[in-house]
């Protein structure tokens, strides 16, 4: 047994002796290799590291579209009432008693009544991206479009661009916004550049009816509509020590016409690509938009504009008069004639919380109110043209009238002027509000009043109400609404009912003879009282 257990010692040892060995080498290595990393540490550049790490998110922060949802859905009640007037007869009889010629008879519509209910789905997408501190991208597509059987009118006008996501019409998705801002300092003044689809609807003061917190670009009473340009915005605050104040300066262009290549003209030929429609022109817009003074309570903003080659609708207006002054007419559209200029410009004031602690109520509520005036400058260029139905229509006119009644009857049709006038015009309007804590809270009520003058003509064809721009209004207009969160905020409801008593007509339309306060032709039916009732549900994420 004795003879067994020596060798096993002995092989035991030197087996230890072995392991040990090996241990040994073993924590040697390991010591070589943090010495390694500890140098390696030491030489890494952990500032730099950390500075990688943040381009990294910053890529990842930047390098993408952050996408938004705004969808109504509403129910609106819209009535129109027209006024008393006389219709288009086709039918000339220049024994007519009533110094009408005949041209002019009673129409259905004087006086009558129209009621529209119209269901609707409003969805706006907003997007954003920044992909460098001082560039940031903007944008929104709007689908605004009706369902059931409901009446839409789908006549003049109804396309253009200028409320293409405001007005509703079918499903088809339109470009709301797209514009980029550039910005830097010069010193104590922030600046800031941008170029693209301007986010020019529900501005100051009109954003609180809308149920957006934010303000858009303009001054709401007078500017209210899409359009195309550039704007160059110049903080003073710092400079100038006054809380808030800034200038920004606002260029537009609106109706530009052009022929796209390979299309086909009315008589069958192929035009030229992208030919200028220089008988129209383009409809340019400059503006000055200057914040005077905001603290987060007072807020005090103006803005002076000039528009160039102002629009208008002209008709050719066709003849035929026997030897006994009996005969007919026909009124066909020839397109859009340049009439002149338009100056507006407007002062506003916005209280957020009256008073300095008075009471909670005061504390969150909002007082409004604007004075804004407009003035015409027609270049009295004749956008109708009088076109004798046969060789003998001109003689007989001027054997029945004399050559001077009938110069004169041309010239009355020749539709020259701005708004219904050969003379510069000058228009006013004055809009204010008050919105207040509702019942509960997060609830708000608002009441809205605006009035317009005979001439007053402002550019809001981009409101939000069916029922056409109450601040275009030449009369008076009320509004008063409630919203209430049903989800915190991204699932409001509204009910709005907005009331406009016309006192003139051209309130909404053109900038020639289509704005006549008397009417078209001086003798036609306008609107002369309208509302709008709606019930809407929106939610926002």
């Amino acid at each position: 047994m004795k003879k067994f257990i020596a060798p096993l010692l002995v092989g035991a040892a030197l087996t230890s002796a072995f392991a040990a060995d090996d241990l040994a080498k073993e924590v040697a290595a390991l010591k070589a290799q943090m010495a390694e990393l500890k140098n390696a540490q030491t030489k890494m550049n952990i500032d730099a590291l950390r500075q990688q790490v943040s381009e990294i998110k910053a890529h990842d922060a930047g390098d993408n579209i952050k996408w938004n949802v705004d969808f109504r859905t509403a129910y609106d009640i819209v009535d129109y009432k027209m006024s008393q007037g006389y219709g288009a007869t086709g039918l000339i009889n220049l024994a007519d008693p009533t110094g009408g010629m005949g041209m002019f008879g009673p129409t259905s519509v004087a006086g009558s009544k129209i009621d529209n209910g119209i269901w609707t789905n409003k969805l706006i997408l907003g997007m954003a991206a920044q992909p460098a501190d001082n560039l940031v991208f903007k944008g929104s597509l709007g689908v605004y479009k009706t369902y059931g059987q409901t009446s839409v009118q789908s006549g003049m006008f109804q396309d253009f661009d200028w409320y293409g996501t405001q007005k509703p019409n079918d499903s088809t998705i339109r470009l709301r916004e797209a514009y980029f801002l550039y910005f830097g300092d010069m010193g104590d003044v922030h600046y800031s550049a941008s170029f693209g689809r301007r986010p020019s609807v529900d501005g100051f003061m009109t954003n609180l009816r809308a149920d957006n917190a934010d303000p858009a670009s303009p001054v709401g009473h007078n500017i209210n509509m899409e359009f195309d340009g550039a704007s160059f915005k110049f903080d003073l605050d710092k400079l100038t020590g006054i809380s808030g104040m800034y200038v920004k300066l606002c260029l537009g262009r609106g109706f530009s016409d052009t022929t796209g290549s390979y299309s086909q003209s009315i008589t069958g030929g192929f035009n030229p690509g992208y030919i200028s429609a220089e008988a129209n022109g383009n409809m340019d817009l400059a503006g000055l938009l200057v914040q005077f003074y905001d603290d987060g309570q007072y807020k005090i903003m103006a803005n002076v504009f000039k528009g160039w080659n102002m629009m208008d609708i002209g008709n050719d207006i066709t003849m035929t008069v026997d030897a006994f002054g009996v005969g007919t007419y026909s009124m066909v559209s020839n397109g859009f004639h340049d009439v002149g200029d338009l100056t507006g410009a407007s002062l506003s004031l916005q209280v957020n919380g009256l008073g300095d602690g008075i009471s909670d109520f005061l504390d969150d509520s909002v007082f409004f109110i604007s004075y804004a005036v407009s003035k015409t400058d027609p270049n009295n260029v004749a956008t109708n043209n009088i076109i004798p139905g046969d060789a003998n229509t001109y003689n007989n006119l001027v054997t029945l009238m004399g050559a001077a009644n009938v110069a004169a009857m041309m010239e009355q049709f020749a539709g020259k002027g701005m708004l219904g006038s050969t003379d510069s015009e000058t228009g006013d309007s004055v809009y204010l509000g008050f919105q207040f804590p509702g019942f509960m809270e997060g609830q708000r009520f608002g009441i809205e009043y605006n009035h317009g003058s005979e001439y007053w003509r402002s550019f809001t064809y981009g409101e939000d109400t069916l029922a056409g721009s109450k601040l275009a209004t030449r009369g008076d207009a009320y509004e008063i609404y409630y919203t209430l969160p049903l989800v915190g905020k991204n699932l409001t409801a509204q009910l709005s009912y907005v009331y406009m008593d016309y006192d003139y007509a051209g309130s909404d339309t053109f900038f020639g003879q289509t704005g006549n306060p008397a009417g078209m032709m001086g003798v036609m039916p306008y609107v002369d009282k309208a509302y709008n009732i709606r019930a809407s549900l929106r939610y926002r994420y």
